[in-house]
């Protein structure tokens, strides 16, 4: 049994953190700039598995800025992409609440962030169209 329920692009983060603890087991340590570069890489690395699961001091989940004040759901991963209106305003939001604000605003676009993993904003555009507009608001007269 999986301990968290993991996007594609989380195993794509933990996949990259294996590689770059693998091509660190193999760096001379009497190479300064090579051991700089691959204290970089760790450290890039431990940022984006940290992100996955962290959480705020007073125990509320991180939420990416696409998510909407009165929806509770937490995030689904990290930002991948922005979501653009049809004013060229923009929001980051991870896959789930981007998907969510898609739905709610006529004319916007997903636009996916340089390091998001291939097809994103078409996963996004495709789960905003199975999507009611503002889901949060579901059962409220």
């Amino acid at each position: 049994m999986a301990r968290f329920d993991l996007t594609e692009y989380d195993r794509c983060t933990l996949e990259a953190a294996r590689r770059a603890l693998a091509a660190a087991e193999s760096v001379n340590l009497l190479d300064g700039s090579a051991m700089a570069r691959m204290i970089g890489r760790l450290e890039v690395a431990v940022e984006r598995l940290i992100e996955m699961v962290d959480e705020t001091p007073g125990g509320n989940v991180l939420r990416c800025p696409a998510a909407h004040p009165e929806d509770p759901t937490p995030c689904g991963g990290p930002v991948v992409v922005t979501i653009i209106d049809a004013e060229n305003a923009g929001a980051d939001g991870c896959e789930h609440h981007a998907a969510r604000m898609l739905a709610s605003i006529t004319g916007a676009r997903p636009v996916a962030k340089p390091d998001a993993p291939a097809g994103v904003a078409v996963r996004i555009f495709r789960a905003a169209h199975h999507t009611h507009p503002f889901p949060w608001l579901a059962g409220r007269s």
